[in-house]
């Protein structure tokens, strides 16, 4: 699962990694889902050039919106890797919308990009404490902004249950 797809470079990539598998199996999809239905168009398309259309899907609307709805569809557990680049400031309440609806499997990858540019402050907070259940490692990466290439992070985490 994929929340932000932008235009769809991440999406296209994650499900070049399902298909290098040879997994053509409806258990093993990506799914993006983006805000702006304009970012949509083109990540559909990027997927559908790329060959990928049939491995991945990009879903519009926003998160909150989207999540309870797919996951009714694939049930509980489904979730094997999450990654998180579209509103810093929303990363923590997603993923307890996620947990409240135990769609993460045990053991799962949440990877959350530009951390530090704009931010995700509650997050990183609360997946950094020592006393936390789990613990988000966090990588120093350059990235090109408007100033050139600027430092920005991206945090790991191997999924636990909170108790």
């Amino acid at each position: 699962m994929e929340l932000g797809a932008y235009v769809g470079y991440s999406g296209l990539r994650l499900a070049g990694a399902v298909g290098a598998q040879r997994i053509h199996n409806e258990a093993w999809r990506v799914t993006s889902l983006e805000v702006d239905p304009i970012h949509v168009c083109i990540a559909r398309h990027l997927l559908n050039i790329g060959g990928r259309a049939s491995l991945a899907e990009v879903r519009t609307g926003q998160v909150r919106d989207l999540l309870p709805r797919i996951m009714d569809e694939v049930g509980e557990h489904s979730i094997g890797l999450l990654f998180m680049d579209h509103r810093g400031t929303r990363f923590h309440e997603e993923l307890y919308i996620l947990e409240r609806q135990v769609s993460l499997s045990v053991q799962m990858d949440t990877i959350a990009d530009n951390v530090l540019h704009p931010g995700a402050p509650i997050f990183l907070w609360e997946e950094t404490q020592p006393r936390a259940r789990r613990c988000a490692d966090i990588w120093s990466l350059p990235e090109f902004g408007s100033e050139g290439m600027i430092e920005d992070w991206m945090a790991f985490e191997r999924y636990q249950p909170r108790p």
